[in-house]
């Protein structure tokens, strides 16, 4: 069944012939998921060449109903995938929420996963044409990547009759990195598509890792020098720290954000006043959405104000 709805798809949706590339500039953009990124990611993959579109959904082709399931295989070259984008439509009979989920392999679990509702998506009656499709963002949790690795964006929506949604693609092997596979029974087994040629039209974004250095010191209070010592920007830098150990009374346990650190910056955090006495222990935890996170801890001698001795 699965070949002869590919046969029917091809004809419907017209995929097969090499077009012109559109720029994607000059499309509309419709925003959806979870709230905007704190940060400036980047244009990691893409193929925008649009020639035609495929119902994903249950509906009726060619005399039978099947419920199409699609994935775009895709490689990223930055470690942290952070949004993608797919120009779609949706029919008016549409229903249930279209669901985007990242995967390492087709059938194993979700590495990342939104849903987003009917409402976000632009209605069409029949097949959309070029103008009536928009490019729908599908803002998850970012997720660390290995670049170089094959991944898979996987769509799907709820089986129930007329409750689909349209995806575009080009049949022609623009994009060399990935390719289209297709499922009809809810992503128990995916198929690529004839001769591996066919892709979505999609763009995926990231963020590149870079690397900090953290420094203890101390005075009248803790500081700590963060340091970017990487090749990219830090986004929205997290510390978090903690004093233990002999008697603090105020300035156990402090948190503080930073939104961007330049290549080269180093920026010097004092948490506040600590007032206590005794043998204590720092401990730090520093992460940002492009740095691992990152702990260390230090030992010294807290006198009322002052910390000594750090080491």
């Amino acid at each position: 069944m699965l070949s002869c709805l590919i046969i029917g798809i091809v004809v419907l949706g017209g995929l097969g012939a090499a077009v012109t590339a559109t720029d994607p500039n000059q499309k509309n953009t419709q925003r959806s998921g979870i709230s905007e990124s704190p940060y400036d990611d980047e244009l990691d993959q893409s193929m925008t060449d649009y020639d035609g579109s495929l119902p994903l959904g249950r509906t009726n082709i060619f005399g039978y109903y099947a419920n199409l399931s699609i994935a775009q295989s895709f490689i990223p070259q930055m470690e942290i995938l952070t949004r993608t984008f797919f120009l779609m439509a949706r029919n008016a009979s549409t229903s249930h929420p279209f669901v985007l989920a990242v995967r390492d392999n087709l059938t194993k679990e979700d590495l990342s996963v939104v849903s987003i509702e009917p409402s976000e998506f632009p209605i069409v009656n029949g097949t959309p044409t070029e103008e009536q499709l928009v490019w729908i963002e599908f803002n998850f949790d970012d997720i660390w990547v290995t670049p170089g690795q094959t991944y898979y964006i996987v769509v799907y929506t709820a089986n129930v009759t007329d409750n689909y949604y349209w995806i575009s693609g080009n049949g022609t092997n623009i994009y060399p990195n990935g390719t289209v596979y297709l499922s009809t029974n809810d992503g128990q087994n995916w198929t690529e598509f004839p001769g591996g040629n066919a892709d979505g039209c999609f763009k995926t974004y990231g963020l590149h890792e870079t690397f900090l250095q953290i420094t203890m010191k101390g005075g009248f209070g803790p500081s700590f020098i963060i340091k970017n010592i990487g090749n990219y920007t830090a986004w929205d830098v997290t510390l978090d720290s903690t004093i233990s150990g002999g008697f603090v009374f105020i300035g156990k346990h402090l948190t503080i954000n930073v939104s961007e650190l330049q290549p080269n910056q180093e920026i010097t955090v004092r948490p506040g006043l600590v007032i206590g006495f005794g043998k204590v222990t720092i401990s730090l935890q520093v992460s940002a959405a492009n740095v691992k996170e990152m702990s260390s801890e230090a030992s010294a001698t807290l006198l009322l104000f002052f910390l000594l001795g750090i080491k």
